[in-house]
């Protein structure tokens, strides 16, 4: 482009004459058809030269100094050339009515040096004020800066005669000649300045690909690649019963002394039920809340006397609360997980005691001599659950979630809660602490699985 692009500056008196004006409106009439042409195909090349161009001129890139790479893909590419060539074609045609060479594209650009100089023809006009006698050589309009011709020292309004020996007849007749030379050649050029003829020598060097501070870099998508990230999930939820692993031991002494020769609890533990759900907060973190609960009982009778009564005890606890975890996906079916749930729990124990049938007659007499009656043991916590996890993928929409934590209980109270039932129907129930109830702390670990449905 350096070599073959017209300067439009303020030598318009240089430009060469039109042959054929009659011609000039078909030409420029043929440039528009196919720029029009070229459009619905052109349409996103167009807009991606043109958000490019927006992004060079912008001062915050400018000056961030930052390097910025834009993928663009072969088809896009290919695009592109292709557009730049049919544009081409249209130019060249309006150079054989008007005389006005115009490139814009220079196939294989990469591997042909530059001269790095702006040419122009020579007519008598600009011979007679340059004071030039010979009927061949090429005017310079400018320099690119840094270029071979500019380290030669070349400047505008040098006429360029010969070029590595050759007598340089016209503006093609010089592009073709630099076209043949490699990188890393050195030619003699001899050119006409103030009156008088000079030479220098000038050497093609090969570009340094290298990126600058702040420059857009195009790369090949099949060259340079981002590597895709695994999906760390958006949110879901899910069934997923717990197992809390605790001895209870004041729970079971308590147990016996209502009366049960042993508790309903299994050497591993006690199982709650419930589930959780989270959403994505961005950065891999996930809020959420969980619930888990679950009840335990037994049926026991106890001698009193010559009769008896009957006292169901049921065990129950639950906790819930907010989660917040943070998540990793290493693999794509597999995610790793790490967190906490912050909330409230507690453990309760109710027992009801019959004593025989209420019948409709006399029931007055029988509420007053009856030893019917219920009461409830409790004792609450803030809860502090810490917890690892891990998730397998089964569908794209549900996962297999396995969940290990830790739980620490910080009671509200000491000691235990107690409500008892009145010897009334219409009497209120109070609640009191029960004397000398031991200071239960609950720190167990927990362990969970379950289908975790969403992603």
């Amino acid at each position: 482009m350096e070599e073959s692009m017209k300067m439009t500056n303020d030598r318009l008196e240089r430009t060469p004459k039109m042959t054929k004006t009659t011609d000039h409106l078909a030409a420029w009439s043929n440039l528009s058809g196919t720029l029009f042409a070229l459009g619905s195909r052109g349409a996103l090349a167009i807009v991606m030269t043109f958000a490019v161009s927006l992004l060079i001129a912008s001062p915050a890139i400018a000056q961030s100094g930052t390097n910025i790479q834009i993928d663009i893909s072969q088809d896009l590419e290919q695009e592109l050339e292709d557009v730049a060539q049919e544009v081409q074609e249209a130019l060249d045609e309006i150079g054989v009515e008007t005389g006005i060479n115009i490139h814009i594209n220079d196939d294989d650009h990469e591997s042909r040096p530059k001269l790095g100089v702006y040419l122009s023809d020579m007519d008598f006009e600009d011979a007679y004020k340059m004071r030039y006698p010979h009927a061949h050589g090429v005017l310079v309009n400018g320099t690119v800066n840094n270029g071979a011709a500019d380290k030669a020292g070349i400047i505008e309004d040098d006429i360029i005669m010969f070029f590595d020996g050759s007598k340089v007849r016209y503006e093609d007749h010089l592009v073709r000649l630099i076209r043949s030379k490699n990188y890393g050649d050195q030619v003699n050029v001899v050119f006409w300045r103030d009156e008088a003829i000079d030479s220098t020598v000038a050497t093609f060097v090969a570009p340094e690909k290298k990126v600058k501070d702040g420059q857009l870099k195009m790369t090949d998508k099949d060259k340079k690649s981002k590597k895709r990230k695994n999906s760390r999930g958006y949110g879901g939820g899910g069934f997923t019963p717990m197992l809390v692993q605790d001895e209870f031991v004041d729970v079971a002494s308590l147990m016996t002394e209502l009366g049960l020769s042993s508790t309903p609890f299994r050497d591993e533990g006690i199982v709650l039920w419930g589930g959780s759900g989270q959403g994505y907060v961005g950065n891999g973190w996930f809020l959420g809340g969980f619930g888990n609960g679950g009840a335990l009982s037994k049926t026991v009778t106890v001698p009193d006397g010559t009769s008896s009564v009957e006292r169901d005890i049921t065990y129950a606890m639950g906790f819930g609360g907010l989660t917040i975890e943070k998540r990793l996906a290493p693999f794509s079916f597999m995610t790793l997980g790490g967190g906490v749930g912050l909330g409230g729990g507690g453990i309760d124990l109710s027992v009801t005691q019959r004593d025989g049938e209420f019948t409709w007659v006399g029931l007055g007499d029988e509420l007053l001599t009856t030893k019917s009656t219920s009461v409830n043991f409790s004792k609450n916590y803030a809860i502090v659950h810490p917890r690892a996890s891990v998730m397998l993928k089964l569908t794209s929409w549900m996962r297999l979630k396995a969940e290990y934590g830790y739980v620490y209980g910080y009671a509200f109270t000491d000691g235990w809660k107690t409500t008892l039932g009145g010897q009334s129907l219409d009497e209120k129930q109070s609640s009191y602490e029960l004397v000398g109830s031991p200071d239960t702390e609950l720190q167990a670990s927990t362990l969970s699985l379950g289908l975790w449905f969403g992603f």
